[in-house]
């Protein structure tokens, strides 16, 4: 009888994880569908601008977009829509060679959610 008790704890544990899996399995949406300067993307020109392009109308007032680099965090400015799916904003300091991450937050669309995520870009010297 021991072992029946122990077979369906095991089952039940199983059944537990295997819901929260899937569960794990959707966090893996965000809205983000690209960006200018592009995501993973390597420059000889320094860009002026950051814009990013989503599935739904991002709602600025409860939007966040921030740059850091090799020297830090980089100030920006004006962030606004442009387009009917997107945020815009201004770098207000000249980019230098490097490695660059673009965090950002938002909601988007009819959906409460916050988003929020990262990527890449990288300015190489002429």
């Amino acid at each position: 009888m021991a072992a029946t008790g122990k077979t369906r704890f095991v089952l039940y544990l199983t059944a537990i994880v295997l819901l929260l899996s899937g569960c794990a399995g959707n966090s893996a949406y965000t809205p983000l569908l690209r960006a200018d300067p592009a995501i993973g993307g390597e420059f000889t020109r320094a860009p002026r601008t950051l814009r990013l392009y989503y599935d739904a109308l991002p709602d600025v007032s409860r939007s966040d977009v921030s740059l850091t680099g090799p020297a830090g965090d980089y100030p920006l400015r004006g962030l606004h829509t442009m387009a009917a799916d997107d945020l815009m904003t201004e770098i207000m300091e000249p980019l230098t060679a490097g490695e660059y991450t673009v965090r950002w937050t938002t909601v988007v669309g009819e959906d409460p959610s916050i988003h929020q995520g990262s990527f890449n870009f990288s300015v190489r010297a002429d």
